[in-house]
């Protein structure tokens, strides 16, 4: 009888995925296999002649036909890694991405000079911007607001793993109306900008998969950007800032969403390839 080692498996599996068309075969298969054996990635290697009971490698390859069937390595594994920790990620939430550090960064730089800043995010999903926020910034307080009730229990679990609960306060709602009253030194905002010709245009794997509210802006990409820019400076304290993630082709459409309202210092940053990624306005 044949013995399937660690090795062996992670040479299959490369192979095997890259022929139904994963461009990370190697990465995923060794993540598939990590997560199955309850180890890191970089364990694998540790021992790469273990070898892998019967069980293992049905429930292996049930991973690896799940994965080739479409469905996203992150709601396999049920986390994703983002900023500086790992995240929970399940179907019907938004999947942390990479291009979201940049808000994390450009946040944290703006309100770090406040003694005890209280920031708003709009559309939290998983929590990820807020919480890596809160877990940088010791003193800063956050609130965080979702339409979704699954992805504010998906947010609560994930800032209990990172310890900021006590510091973090969850609210069901749409946009900024639960927060008539309410001022904060900075509101934050991954919204849905993806136009509905750029909908038609990504991957399946994401229009089938992964919630498509959390992506789908409207016509132009912009009704929810255009939302928040009309009425977040109502809920900002004077000098507070509206900090949002945009799509990298919409910076002069976002400039011209800002004109007549009461910002200033309207400035945009660009993501890890140099697109427009993150558009910055303070309150007059």
């Amino acid at each position: 009888m044949e013995t399937w080692t660690v090795q062996k498996l992670l040479r299959w599996a490369e192979e095997y995925l890259g022929k139904k068309g994963v461009s990370s075969s190697r990465l995923e298969g060794e993540q598939l296999l990590a997560h199955l054996l309850d180890m890191e990635r970089l364990d694998l290697y540790l021992d790469p002649q273990r070898p892998l009971f019967s069980q293992e490698l049905a429930d292996f390859k049930v991973l690896i036909k799940r994965r080739i069937r479409g469905e996203p390595l992150q709601y396999i594994t049920g986390k994703q890694g983002f900023w500086k920790h790992d995240f929970v990620v399940a179907p019907g939430v938004l999947i942390p991405r990479w291009d979201s550090e940049i808000l994390v960064q450009v946040s944290q730089d703006a309100i770090k000079s406040w003694e005890c800043p209280l920031v708003l995010d709009v559309g939290t999903g998983t929590g990820c911007i807020i919480i890596s926020i809160l877990a940088d910034l010791q003193c800063a307080v956050g609130v965080a607001t979702d339409i979704n009730p699954k992805a504010l229990k998906l947010a609560r679990e994930n800032s209990i793993r990172v310890k900021v609960q006590d510091r973090l306060s969850l609210v069901l709602g749409d946009l900024l109306t639960p927060f008539k009253d309410s001022s904060f030194h900075a509101i934050i905002s991954n919204p849905p900008y993806v136009s509905e010709e750029e909908w038609d245009a990504l991957p399946e794997e994401i229009r089938k998969q992964e919630p498509p509210r959390a992506f789908r802006g409207g016509k132009e990409g912009l009704f929810y950007v255009s939302s928040l820019i009309s009425k977040a400076w109502k809920h900002l304290l004077p000098g507070g800032v509206l900090i949002m993630e945009i799509g990298w082709q919409q910076r002069r459409k976002v400039e011209n969403l800002f004109r007549d309202r009461p910002y200033t210092g309207i400035k945009f940053y660009p993501d890890l390839r140099g697109r427009d990624r993150v558009v910055l306005a303070r309150r007059q």
